[in-house]
């Protein structure tokens, strides 16, 4: 018999569970793509097919972007797996799935280096981390700087071993400097520190230390050459097909970089102040992709833990400590300087989570106690996963423009090539390119910018796309990609919709489309609810007519309440039911609602549960049926529950 605990070990296991957690369903959790995804995921795609980004630049060390500049080591990183895959929100999505991979091996090693024991809790501390795995889950070009830094400190920590460690560790620290503009501080001091602590148990011999600096100046010498073209130069430089970009405006690092702003100085004590906070246990930013409130980006009870871990680190010889410690003392010192949120000083998460493991296994040597507190942390990742994976999803949805690719390609499929298409509003022009794919010259050739100069650039046009709905506008065009509290806009009787998620895709229909259509008389509908009656043009306990969904007031409609059945005969040419359907603007308390529709008694749509601010379109063959029922299902509870049937258009000729 095979003796399968030979090969399959617990750490085994648990990292096998971590991967998984990083990479299942990565192109649908979180759903949709955020626009910071959509602008390095087209700049890597326009330098794979013309090499050149949207701003027409060759192979940029830093990309312009909107305007004030985006890190780009996170774009050169994702090409291979979009020239494999194409753009999609996997493939773009797929190195920082696999950076969190990486981070959590290496991470893991480390920890064996210090014995068994530290091995695994260093394991389990970053497999449940909820801010390694939110950020391994998405393409946040900067949180691909706190893995270039692992990995140099694992080649640190192994220098004494060989000086190729060594040299490997400092060519991997300058490369951090493309990954985020934190770096460019937080780098050579913690360059500095490590070299210090990597000689300080052995004989100085200072060629490998010269080569070190030789080697680390050579990789990041374009980066300060970008840095001081932007303080100082005029234009974009070019050596070969590398540029180095001068921006139009202002340079995002001087807008969150304290030190370079206006009374910067006076705010560094309150913001170190929110730094101290967020990494002691503060429960978030306010920003919903970077952490989840009661979460935190790290467990709060791992405080005191990182407090052990920090004087254990302080007293002790060890190497890799001493390296955490001082990576967390630089990030720290780099962070206070930063205007602070989660992701801007995400260089101290990695050491305090280390330090924090440390802290934990310091209890090693008591069996009881460890097993618990291994467990607990175990059990605290399984519980923070299934509330990221679940619940957490709808409320990161405006974030990550739920819906707007689906609609986006909708509309492709049905304009005519070249036909003008109009989107909801620009500031989702970045994910117009991500989803459209249009040729990088002709975005070069065609864009519409008024104000080249600003740090965050408005586009208005490019090729057939432009930007904002414009009501005086809407009855000379014919295709739109919406938001859906934009919908009321648009009436049944003379165009389609199309919902996904919180857009829509929305065309004009032809005349044979709209003839034969007309408003679905709901006065004979009979039934009940579990609250009054149903309530026409209005929902139920309003005074005031409309019907307020999505941000948006349709005028014709019926409401209802909780559980409800409401039915109606159906004339008997009747061949389609076109409406929209939600849960009332009042209804913010609710836990959901199901909608559904009954075609002679046999389910012909059924929405699934709705929440708040959601809205949905639907088209429902009729094919001469009899009878129709209007169906809505409380969640849990049927509190708050004023369900909304929008603008109902029936097709049936005489």
């Amino acid at each position: 018999m095979i003796n399968f605990s030979k090969y399959i070990s617990l750490p085994i296991v648990l990292f096998a569970l971590a991967a998984l957690i990083r990479v299942l369903w990565l192109g649908d959790i979180p759903g949709g793509l955020n626009q910071d995804e959509a602008s390095t995921g087209y700049d890597a795609w326009a330098l794979l097919q013309d090499g050149i980004d949207r701003h027409g630049i060759s192979w940029p060390v830093n990309f312009i972007a909107w305007g004030s500049g985006q890190n780009a080591l996170y774009a050169y990183l994702s090409m291979p797996f979009i020239a494999l895959f194409g753009l999609t929100t996997t493939s773009v999505r797929l190195a920082a799935a696999i950076l969190g991979v990486a981070s959590v091996w290496i991470f893991w090693r480390l920890g064996k280096r210090s014995g068994s024991h530290m091995g695994l809790w260093a394991l389990l501390i970053i497999a449940t981390s909820p801010w390694q795995i939110m950020a391994s889950r998405w393409a946040l070009e900067s949180n691909a700087a706190p893995a270039v830094v692992l990995f140099a400190t694992y080649c640190f920590a192994r220098a004494r071993e060989n000086n190729k460690w060594l040299y490997f560790g400092s060519a991997l620290l300058a490369i951090s400097v493309y990954a985020y503009g934190t770096a460019y501080v937080f780098a050579p001091a913690f360059m500095l520190c490590a070299w210090i602590f990597v000689g300080y148990d052995r004989k100085f011999q200072w060629k490998p230390y010269a080569l070190s600096a030789l080697i680390a100046f050579i990789i990041a010498l374009p980066m300060m050459v970008f840095i001081f073209n932007n303080s100082f130069g005029n234009s974009t430089l070019h050596w070969g097909p590398i540029s180095i970009p001068k921006y139009p405006g202002e340079a995002r690092y001087d807008g969150i970089f304290l030190p370079l702003m206006s009374n910067g100085w006076e705010q560094i004590p309150n913001n170190a102040v929110a730094v101290i906070q967020l990494l002691l246990g503060a429960q978030d930013d306010g920003l919903p992709w970077n952490a989840i409130p009661t979460w935190g980006a790290q467990y709060w009870i791992l405080t005191p833990f990182l407090m052990l871990g920090i004087a254990f680190a302080l007293r002790e010889k060890s190497l890799t400590d001493r390296l955490m410690l001082a990576w967390l003392i630089c990030a720290l010192l780099t962070a206070f300087c930063t205007s602070a949120n989660i992701n801007r000083i995400n260089l101290i998460w990695l050491p305090a989570l280390w330090l924090a493991a440390r802290g934990l296994w310091l209890f090693s040597p008591k069996a009881t106690l460890n097993r618990i507190a291994q467990i607990s942390v175990f059990a605290l990742g399984v519980l923070f996963s299934v509330h990221y994976f679940t619940s957490w999803q709808a409320r990161i949805a405006d974030n990550f423009f739920v819906g707007l690719g689906e609609s986006i390609q909708a509309v492709l499929k049905a304009a005519p090539k070249d036909a003008p298409i109009v989107i909801t509003n620009n500031s989702v022009y970045t994910s117009t390119l991500f989803f459209a794919q249009p040729d990088p010259k002709e975005y070069v050739r065609s864009v519409q910018i008024p104000n080249r100069n600003s740090p965050f650039q408005t586009v208005e046009k490019f090729g057939r796309f432009s930007f904002g709905i414009q009501p005086e506008n809407i009855g000379t065009q014919h295709y739109w990609v919406a938001h859906i509290s934009e919908l009321n806009q648009f009436n049944l009787f003379a165009y389609n919709l199309h919902t996904f998620g919180n857009y829509a895709a929305v065309t004009r229909k032809t005349p044979e489309q709209m003839m034969c259509l007309k408003a679905l008389d709901v006065q004979p509908l009979t039934g009940q609810q579990d609250y009054q009656t149903f309530a026409l043009n209005k929902e139920v306990d309003a005074t005031d007519l409309g019907l307020p969904i999505a941000g948006g007031i349709f005028n014709e409609g019926f409401g209802v309440h909780g559980n409800s059945q409401w039915s109606m005969e159906l004339p008997a040419s009747a061949e389609r039911l076109e409406l929209g359907m939600g849960l009332s603007s009042s209804s913010g308390c609710s836990d959901g609602q199901r909608f559904k529709i009954l075609v002679d008694n046999k389910l012909a749509f059924d929405s699934s549960i709705m929440r708040p601010g959601q809205l949905k379109f639907a088209s429902i063959p009729l094919n001469r049926a009899k009878r129709i029922s209007f169906v809505t299902e409380a969640g849990a509870s049927n509190r708050c529950d004023h369900g909304l049937w929008v603008t109902p258009v029936i097709k049936h000729c005489l």
